[in-house]
């Protein structure tokens, strides 16, 4: 089988030919995120409707990463049988299911199922995503194209509380999961019919080729590095609602109004991460991202209820920096037949780890003192993480 891509795309072409191709899979990208992240700004209802505390909120964030962790390990096997077209169509699908699942269940158990299954269906996507994005686009302009793509959660985290605060405002939360599953099932048909698929597919995992992958350095550290990005892109924001309305006396509605606003100038942010990691180098942009990040958290935990919306605006900014640095060392650091796998298995922890752990810990501290301090333990981890930018090799200049 070639390596050209399906409908009419030819591979490795430079992106304002196959801009078509990239814009529909950042659509895609933009509804999983959207479908994940709804949860935070639906929060405080949902804990005043469930009759719930903060723990068990944190819960349902991290069994939703333990789902995705569970994905990452069956992704390389269904895009090495079935192809990515059909992987992505089928995480869509399976998205809606488990979407209308969460709206229609009662008991508390039956939520947690609903979030683990959304998790897992998420997770299937990004692979197949990704790796379908480096065989369209010429290596020049990875930066460029995970630009553009990391566009899709940074939009996803703009509409989350607004939809929300809609959705709260004319039913229930209820009503939030019911309406995004039909999105994501007419967007599956859509995709069925006309989406792009590469000539080639990633190679079937056999213990071999893990321990390929694990024996390099810069693999456990692009791990650690999605790991931190997750948390401060996602879990943080998860927390944001619950921090702003019980710490520092925002109303709900004004707390998503914030939430949602703050992450208008990650669209732009992260256009401008995409070409400066294209003209400096990943290492430099993640370097500079991590750090500003890492501060702006610590600032946003401990300082006093007038420094939380910039710290909430700069957090948001300098956080939409990480992904198109990670993603285009991602690409740089193995072989086109690899890439799926190794995606999948540095993804497989960030879920948990960033997006799981970090914002359950945050809530957990909640829950127990304080969600200040458990944002500046966050902040500080973060700062430590860019020791973990030289492990990337040559390619994270």
């Amino acid at each position: 089988m070639g390596t050209e891509p399906s409908a009419g795309f030819q591979a490795r072409d430079r992106l304002g030919r196959v801009l078509p191709p990239v814009l529909f899979l950042t659509l895609i990208f933009f509804l999983h995120f959207l479908a994940r992240q709804l949860l935070g700004p639906l929060l405080p209802a949902m804990e005043r409707d469930l009759r719930i505390g903060h723990a068990v909120s944190g819960l349902f964030i991290l069994v939703m990463g333990m789902g995705f962790f569970l994905s990452q390990l069956t992704a390389a096997f269904l895009t090495a049988r079935f192809g990515y077209r059909v992987c992505i169509v089928l995480s869509l699908w399976a998205a809606a299911a488990a979407m209308a699942g969460v709206g229609l269940v009662g008991s508390l158990g039956a939520l947690f199922v609903g979030f683990f299954l959304l998790g897992v269906t998420g997770g299937l996507y990004v692979p197949s995503g990704i790796a379908l994005i480096s065989v369209l686009v010429h290596p020049r302009d990875w930066g460029k194209a995970m630009g553009i793509h990391e566009l899709a959660p940074n939009l996803a985290l703009i509409v989350a509380p607004f939809f929300a605060t809609m959705v709260l405002g004319l039913a229930s939360w209820r009503w939030g999961y019911l309406s995004l599953a039909g999105f994501l099932a007419i967007t599956g048909a859509v995709f069925a019919r006309y989406g792009v698929d590469a000539g080639t597919r990633g190679t079937t995992p056999d213990l071999q080729r893990i321990r390929e992958i694990a024996k390099n350095p810069a693999f456990w550290g692009l791990a650690g590095l999605l790991s931190l990005a997750v948390g401060v892109e996602t879990g943080v924001y998860a927390v944001v609602p619950l921090f702003l309305v019980n710490e520092r006396g925002f109303d709900l509605t004004e707390a998503n109004r914030i939430l949602g606003l703050s992450r208008i100038p990650g669209l732009a942010v992260v256009l401008l991460s995409g070409w400066i990691t294209d003209r400096l180098s990943p290492g430099t942009t993640l370097r500079l991202s991590l750090g500003i990040t890492g501060a702006t958290i610590v600032a946003l935990g401990l300082g006093p209820r007038e420094v939380a919306i910039p710290a909430v605006f700069a957090q948001a900014a300098a956080a939409a920096c990480l992904f198109p640095p990670i993603l285009s060392a991602a690409s740089g650091i193995s072989t086109p037949e690899n890439r799926a796998l190794t995606i999948s298995l540095s993804l497989a922890v960030a879920p948990v780890l960033g997006g799981g752990l970090v914002p359950a810990g945050i809530a957990f501290a909640g829950e127990v003192g304080s969600f200040g301090l458990g944002l500046a333990g966050a902040g500080v981890l973060v700062l430590a993480g860019t020791a973990l930018v030289r492990s990337l090799g040559a390619r994270s200049g």
